[in-house]
């Protein structure tokens, strides 16, 4: 049997064929203008996911409701058009941006799909935060920010949200866009009234039964196909299951809600699910896993590590209806052919996979599933950091949402480049440069490629994130690129760079982990970043990063009972939950106000949660007075404290390490540093690896 034969399938949608069964799922890229239009980087984006080879494109959250008839600015909630934008359907005025898409789209032999959403309780509106039923703080189930109060809608305000989705509906099939999908899942407003945790109507949609509960997304449904006609498909999103929540869908009650929606004609049926809680699983189904499943999620690990968490609903479902029933949530691509073979889907949607790499389809088509750069659930895509880059960003994948300023082109001049270090800048730097025609050596003074992202999966595990497959493609990647030539347990210095007469020479040596210059550092007790990765290293080349991860939580040789961290950023926070979870005593210990810098937001509430929960104590704002054999003194609002420890851990964040830069800088037409080594702003593995392709691209 061909590999991947089910996900290379054509199907059809209602009336439409599709030329595969991989299609982009309706995460939002966030990136459309302030305004709501349509704008050269979504373009791009879509344009590079429709040449990769998916069958169709699924844009999330297109809103049906003009924001400034809708938000109260005084009293705004998480999702404001401002820090979350996204694309506009409830005027004309979107359609001619649209259009483009939608031509750019069609170009590529890929069809669009436009999810028409109101945002309900997690958006606030004049008046309260629209739902199906009037909601206080006390009643939501999910604190405030993630939840805000509600206002039950009347009958009447019922009737003018149909009229304005249909509206948008239109002017969607004017645009050229294939279809639209109603949204009807992941705690937005229609979904207010599918489920019980927030329906207490007791009119026609309330309640009382499956079928009033449907009622006004079936009427939603019937009401498209009746304006917009039978080639227009309607798709709608369903949680096939609900968690966290007494009152959540059960996959019984996410079998009978679809078969009201297959009833009402809906062309498709695409199921995913929802986590109610302190942090709400909305999109990424990965939150509630790290540092520790919450507990009534831990029933459903062998679930997700498997075949998928959405995958039992969606099977479920499946067998119950005539529609088409679309997955989502899964980790790889042959998990997703997996439970096409067996029947448990028709069609499998990616969204982070094909933000990491748009070719993915295409790659899979060739036969070479090898060269996927491979999603990392790191989730620095959730983090829009919204005042330095107005859109999101991905890990492994630096073009996204730049895929035209950041393409891979032929060099106009081929050139000798020494690219020193090999991490995941260095990696970037040189495999973009090779492929771009030029001559390029890499020098790495370690016999391991990409050591610190290795240690770095020795201290997170795989449980959550996924660092090895980045290691993976980069080595191997730059390995088999034409024009590269690796050289480990190479020191570069400035005469080996005069006998090699480079054009170009780039500087990714990382930062250096210093300590801080405090009387007893130096002493045994204390082990610092360098010690631990020269202590590292041949472990890693035997066993590699994960199972010493594992082997780790038997025995950890040279690290005592009671520890201290000094340093509460994202290496600080993430090194004292290694050690905690590993039965050590651990408190954490920082100079500056700041804690978990770095870690994407929901990481970090969880973490910082996490920690306090486990006993583990942070304490910022402190001065390190000194360090003797038996632990160490600081200085805490003017009060001198003992804290007695049998390993101290120096886990701050990494300095400027730009030394060999300044040795090398006037030795080459061309020098350059990026990553890690140019210090604080440089030092996530996102930032290294948008570095080494920007440069790359400059030569």
């Amino acid at each position: 049997m061909k590999a991947y034969e089910k996900l290379l399938e054509p199907i059809t949608i209602g009336t439409h064929q599709w030329r595969n069964r991989m299609v982009k799922a309706p995460s939002s890229a966030m990136s459309w203008d302030p305004g709501q239009f349509c704008n050269e980087r979504i373009i791009g984006l879509y344009d590079a996911i429709s040449k990769g080879g998916a069958s169709a494109i699924i844009l999330g959250g297109m809103i049906c409701d003009d924001p400034a008839t809708l938000i109260d600015d005084a009293d705004g909630g998480v999702y404001t058009v401002e820090t979350y934008p996204l694309g506009g359907l409830y005027d004309d005025k979107f359609i001619p941006g649209l259009s483009q898409l939608a031509d750019a789209v069609h170009g590529n032999g890929c069809e669009l799909i436009a999810q028409i959403f109101q945002n309900g309780a997690a958006i606030k509106t004049k008046g309260g935060a629209w739902c199906s039923s009037t909601l206080t703080a006390d009643e939501l189930p999910s604190p405030e920010p993630y939840c805000n109060p509600t206002r039950g809608l009347s009958l009447e305000e019922i009737e003018a949200f149909k009229e304005r989705y249909f509206a948008a509906a239109e002017r969607a099939k004017k645009a050229g866009l294939d279809g639209i999908e109603v949204h009807a899942a992941n705690g937005y407003f229609l979904l207010s009234f599918v489920s019980r945790v927030w329906n207490h109507r007791d009119d026609q949609y309330g309640c009382q039964s499956v079928e009033n509960r449907t009622r006004l997304v079936c009427e939603i449904i019937r009401g498209v196909k009746e304006q917009c006609g039978e080639d227009f498909i309607v798709g709608v999103r369903t949680n096939g299951q609900e968690y966290g929540h007494p009152d959540a869908i059960t996959i019984e009650e996410g079998v009978e809600i679809a078969k009201f929606y297959d009833a009402a004609g809906a062309d498709y049926i695409s199921v995913t699910g929802y986590g109610y809680g302190p942090v709400p699983m909305q999109f990424a189904l990965d939150y509630w896993m790290y540092p520790s499943p919450d507990e009534d999620m831990k029933q459903f690990l062998d679930r997700l590590d498997g075949e998928g968490l959405s995958i039992p609903p969606a099977a479920a479902i499946k067998q119950a209806v005539s529609a088409p029933v679309f997955g989502v949530g899964f980790a790889t691509p042959e998990k997703a052919e997996a439970a096409l073979e067996k029947g448990e889907i028709d069609l499998a949607m990616f969204a982070r996979a094909l933000w990491a790499d748009p070719a993915m389809p295409n790659k899979i088509a060739e036969g070479a599933p090898e060269d996927i750069r491979r999603c990392n659930h790191c989730a620095t895509c959730d983090e829009l950091r919204m005042n330095e880059t107005p859109h999101r960003r991905c890990r492994v994948n630096p073009a996204f949402l730049r895929e035209r300023e950041m393409a891979v082109v032929p060099a106009e001049t081929k050139k000798k480049v020494l690219v020193v270090g090999a991490g995941a800048a260095g990696l970037e730097a040189a495999r973009v440069a090779a492929e771009r025609g030029h001559e390029v050596t890499l020098c790495e003074k370690e016999s391991v490629l990409a050591l610190e992202l290795n240690l770095a999966t020795m201290v997170k595990g795989t449980v959550c994130e996924n660092v090895p497959a980045l290691i993976d493609w980069l080595t191997s990647q730059a390995k088999k690129t034409p024009g590269l030539t690796i050289k480990t347990k190479t020191t570069v210095t400035p005469d080996f760079v005069r006998a090699m007469k480079p054009d170009a020479v780039i500087v990714a040596t990382g930062g250096v982990y210093g300590a801080p210059d405090v009387p007893g550092i130096d002493l045994g007790i204390v082990s610092t970043v360098p010690q631990l990765t020269r202590l590292a290293e041949k472990p890693l080349k035997l066993f590699g990063a994960n199972a010493i991860n594992k082997l780790s939580q038997i025995a950890l040789p040279g690290i005592g009972k009671n520890c201290v961290v000094l340093g509460a950023q994202i290496e600080g926070v993430q090194g004292a939950i290694f050690l905690r979870k590993r039965g050590k005593n651990v408190t954490v210990l920082e100079d500056l106000d700041t804690v978990g810098e770095g870690l994407p937001p929901r990481y970090k509430s969880r973490s910082l949660k996490w920690l306090r929960e486990n006993d583990a104590e942070t304490i910022t704002g402190v001065e390190y007075r000194s360090i003797d054999k038996r632990g160490i003194t600081y200085v805490k609002d003017g009060e001198e404290r003992y804290l007695k420890a049998d390993s101290i851990l120096v886990f701050k964040s990494p300095g400027s390490g730009l030394s060999l830069y300044d040795q090398l800088k006037d030795l080459a037409p061309e020098v350059y540093s990026i990553g890690a080594c140019q210090g604080p702003g440089s030092t996530l593995m996102v930032d290294a690896v948008g570095q080494g392709r920007a440069v790359a691209l400059k030569l």
